[in-house]
C-alpha cells in the first residue's frame, strides 16, 4: 500500500471516530424501489444524456454500474444492454436481493472503495453515488483503474468549478456525507491515476426540465489505449 493509500485510510478512521455518530451507509439498508424510481425520474435528461452516450459506445462488451440500487437501469432499461455483459454492484445487501429476484443480470454487494473487484470493464459508470461516498479521490480514482476504455460518473449536487478542494458534510441521520466536488480536485486525482489530460473531460449538464434544477457535473473517462 502507497503513502497516498495509507494516508487515505487513516482520514476515514479519524472521520469515523470524530464524525460517524451512526453508521456509515445506513440510508441504504432498505430497498426503497419507489425512492429510487422518484430520484430517477428527476434527472430525465442527465439520464437522457448517459442514455445517448452509451448508445454511441460500440465497442463496449463488459459494464459495471457503481451504485445499481434497486436496479432501474438493468431492469426498466434493460435493452440498453443488448450484447453486453453487465454487473451491477451496490454498497446495500437488501438492494441487490431485490436485483438479483427482478433480473438475470449479474449483481455484487460491496463497498467499492475497499472491495476487490474480480475484473476490468470497458465502460463503468455511477449515476449520484460520489455525493455520498466517504473518500471521494479514492472512488473516482479505482474508477479511473479499473475502466479499460471508458468510465461515465456523474454527481447531482452541482457543478462548482470555484472550489479548490471538495467540500464534505457529514450527515448522521442518514449515515452519509453529502459531497460538492472540486473541478480542480478531480484533474488531479485522475491526473494521479495515470490519465493523461486529453483522456478525461469534466462538464457541467442540465439534470431535468424542471425550472430551477442546478446543473449536475459529469466526469467522462476515454482511455486512448486499453490499459490492463
Amino acid at each position: 500500500m502507497d503513502t497516498r493509500a495509507i494516508l487515505g485510510t487513516i482520514r476515514r478512521e479519524i472521520k469515523s471516530r470524530v464524525l460517524g455518530k451512526s453508521r456509515y451507509g445506513k440510508h441504504w439498508d432498505v430497498a426503497n424501489n419507489n425512492w429510487y424510481l422518484q430520484l430517477h425520474e428527476s434527472l430525465d435528461l442527465l439520464h437522457k444524456d448517459f442514455q445517448e452516450y452509451l448508445t454511441n459506445k460500440k465497442d463496449v462488451k463488459t459494464i459495471l454500474e457503481v451504485g445499481c440500487g434497486t436496479g432501474i437501469y438493468p431492469i426498466k432499461y434493460k435493452n440498453l444492454f443488448n450484447g453486453m455483459e453487465y454487473t451491477g454492484l451496490d454498497f446495500s445487501k437488501d438492494a441487490i436481493e431485490f436485483c438479483k429476484k427482478n433480473s438475470s443480470f449479474n449483481f455484487i454487494q460491496g463497498d467499492f472503495i475497499k472491495m476487490e473487484l474480480p475484473k476490468k470493464y470497458d465502460l463503468i459508470y455511477s449515476h449520484a453515488v460520489v455525493d455520498h461516498v466517504y473518500d471521494i479521490d479514492a472512488f473516482i480514482t479505482k474508477i479511473a483503474k479499473n475502466c479499460l476504455k471508458y468510465a461515465y460518473i456523474t454527481s447531482y449536487r452541482g457543478y462548482f468549478p470555484e472550489l479548490s478542494n471538495h467540500k464534505m458534510e457529514w450527515r448522521d441521520d442518514d449515515g452519509c456525507y453529502y459531497n460538492d466536488l472540486s473541478i480542480n480536485q478531480v484533474k488531479e486525482s485522475l491526473l494521479s491515476s495515470g490519465l493523461q489530460k486529453d483522456e478525461f473531460n469534466i462538464r457541467s449538464q442540465e439534470g431535468s426540465k424542471k425550472a430551477g434544477t442546478m446543473l449536475q457535473t459529469i466526469i467522462e473517462i476515454n482511455k486512448k489505449i486499453s490499459k490492463n
